[in-house]
């Protein structure tokens, strides 16, 4: 979601982008966001240690995967700055845990790096439209320093100095989108049933949600999610469920840490194992909403299989996240990293440097 910065960024009075790391990876949308980068004036390379360079930085802004992917971008990118440009920031846009950020922290003010984590919340249409929630916190002067430069590209939001508050925020924000996609979802599956002859999509069954969403019981998720696949029978788009299975276990994690009910837990871990089980059986290229085919009743039971097998009883929190966990493919597995530490980016800078030798 970061490459529209390239258009919102105009300004050389605000904020100029020097360089922008190109890991080359083919795409028709990646070749969209090289274009614009290029036309914003900035140097396409190929390696982190050149995206870096020799001091001329005021800072980085990174915006990459989950606890998994970012590990070892986020390491070899404090220590290079380490070496020429010590006390710049890092400002980390991705979503990842709470435990990520406190060891990044860790990891990072260990080489006199400021790093922050600021996720963003607003999706592909919040980015190219600027209206993102950023969600910021921890150190309060480079959030002053930073403010004008984000505004441009969204909605900057400072939730105070603790440096996991931005991650919680969105965590937060996972846990209304969550239900909120589950609670429609649910109903169209009924809809689909019981006045729709069996079948998801149709005119009838667009009129009939864009009239009851307006009432008490209407969620965002019907628009800017549901809808694509009900309307115009877009499955693949706009939130991959790949990365929406660990958002998803990210707040299981966050609410067994605060102890809160197991009435909040256990909807937000059903709805990982439904994201995992599309991800494993059905196809994981595919959307959040893609969830409502499986709900209807010639698909039912083995969702409903699937969520048993991996179920744990009432209370039993951390073992249902790790049997959540357990139950996604290996590749997904690995990007969900869950209990991050500072001596992990330190083993992953010593394997980085290794490699390069």
């Amino acid at each position: 979601m970061s490459s529209p910065m390239a258009k919102h960024w105009q300004s050389k009075d605000s904020i100029r982008v020097l360089r922008v790391q190109d890991r080359n990876k083919p795409g028709t949308r990646r070749d969209k966001c090289r274009k614009e980068w290029k036309a914003h004036g900035a140097e396409l390379l190929p390696t982190i240690e050149k995206t870096i360079g020799s001091g001329d930085l005021d800072g980085v802004f990174v915006c990459a995967g989950k606890n998994g992917d970012d590990l070892a971008v986020i390491a070899e990118i404090a220590n290079y700055l380490a070496i020429n440009s010590a006390g710049t920031f890092i400002c980390h846009l991705s979503t990842v845990s709470t435990n990520f950020v406190k060891a990044a922290y860790e990891f990072c003010s260990n080489k006199n790096i400021h790093y922050v984590n600021y996720p963003l919340t607003g999706g592909p249409i919040g980015a190219e439209n600027a209206s993102m929630l950023i969600l910021a916190s921890g150190d309060l002067e480079t959030y002053k320093k930073l403010t004008a430069a984000l505004s441009l590209i969204g909605k900057p939001r400072y939730f105070g100095s603790s440096i996991t508050a931005g991650a919680e925020v969105k965590l937060m924000g996972h846990l209304m989108v969550f239900n909120g996609l589950v609670g429609i979802c649910s109903a169209a599956a009924v809809h689909a049933e019981s006045l729709n002859n069996g079948q998801l999509g149709g005119q009838a069954q667009v009129d009939f949600f864009d009239y009851l969403n307006q009432g008490a019981g209407g969620t965002k998720q019907w628009d800017v999610i549901l809808s694509f696949g009900i309307k115009k029978d877009i499955w693949d788009m706009p939130f991959f469920i790949r990365h929406a299975v660990v958002d998803a276990i990210y707040a299981a994690q966050m609410c067994m840490d605060y102890k809160v009910s197991w009435l909040t837990i256990q909807p937000i871990i059903n709805t990982a194992l439904a994201f995992s089980y599309v991800v494993n059986k059905i196809n994981p290229d595919l959307a959040t909403h893609a969830i409502v085919r499986e709900m209807l009743s010639k698909r039912a039971l083995e969702l409903d299989n699937f969520i048993i097998q991996y179920s744990r009883a009432p209370g039993k929190a951390k073992e249902a996240i790790e049997k959540c966990i357990e139950s996604l493919p290996v590749d997904v597995r690995a990007t969900v990293a869950l209990n991050i530490t500072a001596a992990d980016f330190s083993k992953a800078l010593s394997t980085l440097t290794k490699s390069q030798k």
